[in-house]
């Protein structure tokens, strides 16, 4: 027929062995571990615990060297009096629009409770809804005590079946979207804000732990 005819593995040279399992097994066994090892990777990143943390706080337009968020992050963890970690994500500017993805990634995956932002930033912010409505969400006599610092903020804009309106970002019914930051130990790491505001993450189950944190000594 003109074509050679394979030769049998008994036939084969030690020699021609060798070769004929690296031509033929080497790579697929290669391929085959790679491809366990990378489901291996996989599975455990899904099934690795996420750590437990008392509270995690973004914060707008505010620089914090590695030694003041230490410091920021041991006294939260005082005032909550707890042990558990806290995260400061100081790496959010109003400068970047991608950084409105940022939240809306972070509040979907259980990643943020709390935006620290200049009032102006804070508005904006709250016009996309993703804050709490505060009136709503904490104990009447919580609302009470901060209700001469609520900031109340227009959100989304709905229409009468529940959808979002064209352009509706800051066109909807006002809320009582954050508190403002006074008279608290806070301040000492939000020396770049004006009027600082905090607001609790839409998606959040700390809002306790937030509005503790505003009396931070």
């Amino acid at each position: 027929m003109g074509s050679e005819r394979r030769t049998s593995w008994k036939d084969m040279t030690p020699e021609q062995k060798k070769q004929y399992f690296l031509d033929y097994y080497l790579v697929r066994t290669l391929i085959g571990a790679a491809l366990i090892l990378f489901a291996v990777v996989c599975i455990r990143d899904v099934l690795k615990p996420k750590p437990d943390y008392a509270l995690q706080i973004g914060i707008y337009d505010v620089s914090l060297s590695d030694e003041e968020k230490k410091d920021l992050v041991y006294r939260v963890q005082k005032t909550l009096n707890t042990a558990q970690p806290v995260s400061v994500d100081d790496a959010y500017s109003s400068l970047s629009n991608d950084d409105l993805l940022r939240i809306a990634t972070f509040s979907t995956a259980g990643k943020l409770d709390l935006i620290i932002a200049d009032r102006e930033v804070f508005e904006w912010l709250a016009g996309y809804g993703y804050f709490k409505d505060l009136s709503k969400s904490l104990e009447p006599d919580s609302y009470g005590k901060w209700q001469d610092s609520i900031v109340v903020c227009k959100g989304l804009a709905m229409t009468e079946s529940g959808l979002l309106e064209a352009d509706a970002e800051g066109n909807g019914e006002p809320y009582a979207a954050g508190i403002r930051v006074q008279n608290s130990g806070l301040l000492k790491y939000l020396k770049e804000l004006k009027d600082p505001v905090a607001g609790i993450i839409l998606e959040s189950e700390k809002g306790k732990e937030a509005v503790k944190l505003l009396e931070m000594e």
